[in-house]
């Protein structure tokens, strides 16, 4: 009976060991697991055609365990009353600058569901910054200049790649399961599918998104419209 206690004990105690072991602990024991690669191409149409140039679409994995890039900051630069650039993707808790780069003043804003924020009026060669803390899409204007839009894709899962112009990707290290399989375009829909992801090995995929038209007129940050501005 003593040596059964003894045994619950010592496993009791490797568990609790594990699961305050620092994260670089935890990422060593998650690289020993078995893992595979995820790739294929994303096909992009637009009125019922192809586009020859399908870059920029973002394809990830839900629910794959791993841990998320730490630390990370991102910046999205106001410069010729434009953001650039006007699509990102990000890992939740990522933070991301807004350097005012034009001689005039900028106020960024987002009342998405994602993250709702207003960083006030501020001029030329100075930064604003927000950290993005959860998934979803975050769109970003300037409450001054309508012309000013950008798109953050933010995802809480770190297996994710953004396809090249021929439409290709590849996703690495991921841990062997089956998993949901997003492709997702700024400017049009998003498609899901499911993927299974053996040892070793390599899973291919062919997707496909539409895109759509470009975005409607917003309004300001307080619902109302904006006036003239040159």
């Amino acid at each position: 009976m003593r040596e059964r206690h003894v045994t619950a004990a010592l496993v009791t105690g490797l568990f609790v060991a594990l699961s305050s072991a620092s994260p670089a602990v935890r990422a060593a024991a998650d690289a020993a697991k078995p893992t595979g690669t995820v790739e294929g191409t994303v096909s992009v149409l637009k009125d019922d055609a192809p586009k020859a140039d399908r870059a920029g679409v973002v394809v990830y994995l839900e629910g794959a365990p791993g841990p998320l890039p730490a630390g990370q900051s991102r910046a999205i630069r106001q410069r010729d009353l434009t953001f650039t650039p006007g699509v990102m993707v990000v890992t939740t808790g990522t933070t991301v600058e807004f350097p005012n780069e034009d001689k005039v003043f900028h106020n960024v804003f987002s009342v998405s569901k994602a993250a709702r924020f207003d960083l006030g009026l501020y001029k030329s060669g100075t930064s604003k910054s927000v950290t993005l803390k959860n998934p979803g899409v975050v769109d970003v204007y300037c409450n001054i200049h309508p012309q000013m839009q950008a798109r953050i894709k933010v995802l809480d899962t770190g297996f994710y790649a953004v396809t090249g112009a021929d439409g290709s990707f590849r996703i690495k290290d991921v841990p062997t399961g089956t998993y949901p399989v997003v492709a997702w375009h700024a400017g049009g829909d998003e498609r899901r599918g499911e993927v299974k992801v053996d040892a070793g090995g390599v899973s291919t995929l062919s997707l496909s998104v539409v895109e759509g038209r470009p975005p409607s007129r917003h309004p300001r940050k307080d619902g109302t419209p904006y006036g003239r501005y040159k």
